[in-house]
């Protein structure tokens, strides 16, 4: 039986702030020493403040099993959002559709809920026709810009590891280019463990982890960090958490990427102009200014910041513009003196330096 510390979260907190992070405290437990340093302590405090501040949205996952709203509603009580199965494209050309998907995805609308379509994958299936058959039919139900959708990957139907991440990385590539969205992929942990899922860290993680307690799911690689946590398979309706502050939020990362109004966008350019466009659609544009020095342009996903001089020194010509994700970019220009200087940004083009 482990030892047990007397006192709650304020005790822990006064002894870590008494003690210091070098202090070694022992505690006797049934004759076994026990050793806790309080950076542990510290470390624990802060990650239990960080937890507890964390805001999640309450959600549930349906198909065929549940049976049409009447019969999951009130048992899934107080939701912002759902997941609702649409297809599953099975080996020898078996098509499926939940029946009770199109009752399913008109009261999420018609309650104002969150809403997410999702296939089930059959990796020894064709990628182009499993995507083709899921679009066929979230379009026949309407998908909405705001509407998310997802993979559900937990088979392999007999492959290895490697060919059924690459058949899901082609899959999700082929999603995200006709819907115009980034896919959620979901997944069980030790699915994930075995390399199941390699190359598909870029897209927002869906972790089945029912062992782990509700917004705090453990992670697996390929991922960092995960966007929904179904933690409770126990019951009549799966139970799940998306690690979001509010709706909006959710449908904006989810959701359809907005693509800026690209006309009038004014300014005193006299170049040609270089782009560049990170994953959740903040765009970049760049050019020569009349006053000799580069200018960009930067558009947030909600509006354009306005041409602003981003160079030190003025520029000969034309920019170019290179990025890639989580922010990162060079923009490289030709003085006066006919060096190549070299920008760099680190904040989606908020600042270069």
């Amino acid at each position: 039986m482990p030892a047990v510390l007397s006192g709650g979260p304020a005790w822990h907190a006064a002894v870590a702030l008494r003690a210091g992070a070098a202090i070694t405290q022992r505690i006797a437990c049934f004759g076994w020493p026990y050793t806790i340093r309080c950076c542990t302590v510290l470390n624990l405090l802060r990650r239990l403040t960080q937890s507890a501040a964390r805001k999640t949205l309450a959600g549930v996952d349906v198909a065929s099993f549940q049976g049409p709203p009447g019969t999951w509603v009130s048992e899934a009580g107080s939701i912002s959002w759902a997941a609702v199965k649409i297809t599953e494209l099975q080996p020898g050309d078996v098509q499926y559709v939940n029946p009770d998907a199109s009752a399913d995805w008109q009261w999420l609308l018609d309650n104002n809920k969150g809403r997410i379509g999702y296939l089930f994958a059959h990796p020894s299936v064709s990628a182009a026709d499993t995507v083709d058959y899921f679009i066929s039919q979230i379009n026949g139900l309407g998908l909405r810009d705001d509407d998310a959708v997802a993979l559900d990957l937990e088979v392999s139907d007999g492959l290895d590891p490697a060919q059924v991440a690459a058949w899901a990385v082609d899959v999700q590539s082929r999603l995200e280019a006709r819907l115009g969205r980034k896919p959620l992929l979901y997944t069980f942990r030790d699915f994930a463990a075995e390399g199941y899922c390699a190359g598909l860290g870029g897209y927002p993680l869906w972790i089945a982890d029912p062992s782990d307690p509700a917004g705090h799911p453990q992670v697996p690689a390929p991922w960092k960090t995960w966007a929904i946590h179904q933690y409770d398979i126990s019951g009549a309706i799966d139970r799940d958490v998306a690690n979001y502050a509010s709706q909006a939020a959710m449908s904006a990362a989810l959701g359809k990427v907005k693509e800026p109004d690209l006309q009038n966008l004014g300014g005193t350019l006299v170049s040609a102009l270089a782009s560049g466009r990170w994953e959740a659609g903040q765009t970049v544009v760049a050019g020569l200014g009349q006053d000799g020095y580069i200018q960009a342009n930067l558009w947030d996903g909600k509006a354009w910041s306005g041409w602003k001089n981003v160079s030190p020194t003025k520029a000969s010509g034309a920019p170019a513009v290179i990025v890639w994700p989580e922010g990162f970019g060079h923009l490289y220009y030709v003085d006066e003196s006919s060096a190549c200087i070299q920008l760099d940004t680190t904040n989606y083009g908020a600042t270069w330096t």
